[in-house]
């Protein structure tokens, strides 16, 4: 079974750091597993980016991030894949 865990605050500095120099409002750090996911909210869209620096992404995580964060949102996605990183942009 996957789990999304809240790390965010592991990474308080960073956060802060892009909050205060970028047009993004809102951004969150998971782990799921040893993938590593960002989630971040900006006026108009959004951007999800999975990585994980040991192995490629599998479908079966794509989807289970879409579905835990995205919810109802999920119908204008754009995914973009490469081996290890995975970019999802939600077009509000």
């Amino acid at each position: 079974m996957m789990h999304l865990v809240d790390v965010t605050a592991s990474h308080a500095k960073d956060v802060q750091r892009e909050l205060a120099a970028t047009p993004v409002h809102f951004i969150k750090v998971y782990t799921l597993g040893n993938s590593r996911v960002v989630y971040k909210k900006k006026h108009g869209f959004s951007e999800i980016v999975i990585s994980n620096k040991l192995r490629g992404i599998t479908d079966k995580e794509i989807n289970f991030v879409v579905e835990k964060l995205l919810k109802n949102d999920a119908k204008n996605i754009e995914i973009t894949k490469q081996k290890s990183l995975v970019e999802i942009i939600v077009n509000n």
